[in-house]
């Protein structure tokens, strides 16, 4: 803990309201809450085997967490039951990027840094440990480290030759060393025993559902399979859906839908981070309830709601310094509400320029759950699409929206309610929470 940190004044350890994606680790999997039949389901579509699993939902609702805490609960169940099975989180998660030569080259990177940093694991479920010592070798070269391999299996008199072509891309390729770790996953990994689970994570930052697609067909006989491989593809809401083509529907399912937690599930979410990372007698600046009220507030965007129990604990670390006593439960709950209000109500003002028209047409898209697409123009009584464009323009230059890729046409956008957005409806209906709001 740093120590011009606040958390330490509130009697944590830690930051309890990061939005840190969680980790496949032990504190990840104490963390997650109201996630598990969605992990069970993504257990079940790993192990099952044929088709690699596909997860998508709206940005800001844990999806990378579920998915880091699933492949860890898997690695864990597999040791537990010694039945000869295993499987492995891969020690960092992916992202698309436009150079599919530097992607492979990652993804073998990061494959042989799973095998060794869990190569005691194989001897434990009751598999033959992989001799990992050429692999270790191989990335600890500061440089270069380009080696070809011979035919023979890694281990079993393969012949190694040192090059001196740089350790990324085509050259890294063409090293021998993908080679090298095929076989040593082979060699520990017989039929239908486990693999290295592999996350594709954030596939809209590809820019487009067509880019998308372009990259996980390039990929397709590269890396999607290799049978000890097994990957999940994970992304906002349609974009998923969409990259998958025909050629790919049989190396990708359908994806399993994540939604918001319930709130019930983030409430017990924030509890225990207050319980986890607080020492005896700390003081948690948002509560349980009041990180309810701000979830509730923020239309159920996990990320959102935290970044701002965030915010508001720098501002009472601000109005009660370190050494000052702090207000009850009850009374910071209520600054909360304050603050909030007192927030919701500047960015109202600061959106002046918006006019009544796109007032109500704002208004009638959170009401529908904060999404309209450009050609919706009828179903918002506007007499144009490009009337509804208008009206669009002006909320996104006040930053109650943004333009997103339609999920259901690449060619067109569709307009969300941003987290400012959010704030300003939470304002405009008069201080009152979506859920007792009346129909």
């Amino acid at each position: 803990m740093s120590i011009f940190g606040i958390w330490s004044d509130f009697g944590f350890q830690q930051n309890p309201y990061s939005q840190d994606t969680l980790a496949p680790d032990e504190m990840g999997d104490l963390l997650l809450a109201g996630r598990d039949k969605e992990v069970r389901g993504i257990q079940a579509r790993l192990g099952s085997g044929g088709a690699h699993p596909s997860v998508e939902g709206p940005i800001g609702v844990g999806k990378t967490s579920l998915l880091n805490v699933a492949a860890f609960r898997m690695a864990k169940r597999c040791l537990e039951a010694r039945a000869g099975e295993l499987y492995l989180p891969a020690v960092q998660r992916f992202q698309p990027v436009k150079d599919v030569a530097e992607f492979e080259a990652q993804v073998y990177r990061v494959v042989a840094q799973t095998l060794i940093r869990y190569q005691g694991s194989f001897k434990q479920v009751g598999l033959s440990e992989p001799d990992v010592k050429k692999l270790n070798k191989w990335l600890n070269e500061p440089q270069y480290g380009g080696y070809s391999v011979g035919a023979s299996v890694l281990g079993s008199g393969a012949e190694w030759g040192k090059s001196s072509e740089p350790n990324t891309g085509e050259a890294f390729l063409r090293s021998g060393f993908p080679e090298a770790v095929r076989a040593v996953l082979e060699e520990c990994f017989p039929a239908n025993t486990g693999g290295v689970v592999c996350i594709l994570d954030n596939l809209e930052i590809v820019e487009s559902a067509g880019a998308a697609r372009s990259t996980l067909d390039e990929l397709r006989d590269r890396l999607f399979n290799i049978p000890q491989l097994r990957w999940i593809l994970c992304g906002s809401r349609g974009i998923v859906s969409r990259a998958r083509t025909e050629r790919l529907s049989g190396i990708f399912q359908a994806p399993l839908q994540v939604g918001p937690l319930n709130d019930a599930s983030a409430v017990e979410a924030i509890t225990r981070r207050l319980e986890y990372f607080g020492l005896e007698g700390a003081t948690a600046p948002v509560s349980p309830s009041g990180f309810d009220f701000i979830y509730t507030a923020l239309n159920k965007n996990l990320r959102d709601a935290l970044s701002t129990a965030q915010e508001f604990s720098h501002w009472l670390s601000a109005e009660y310094p370190a050494g000052d006593t702090l207000p009850d439960e009850t009374a910071r709950d209520r600054l909360l509400e304050a603050w909030m209000t007192e927030r919701a109500e500047n960015a109202f003002h600061d959106a002046h320029d918006v006019q009544p028209r796109h007032w109500a047409f704002f208004e009638a898209v959170c009401e529908n759950g904060g999404r309209a697409a450009s050609a919706d123009h009828q179903e918002y009584d506007f007499v144009s699409q490009q009337q509804l464009v208008s009206a669009v323009t002006a909320l996104v230059n006040a930053n109650l929206f943004v333009r997103e890729v339609d999920p259901d046409n690449g060619a067109r956008t569709v307009n969300a309610c941003t987290s400012v957005g959010w704030l300003v409806y939470f304002y405009r209906a008069q201080f009152e929470l979506p859920s007792k709001r009346k129909k």
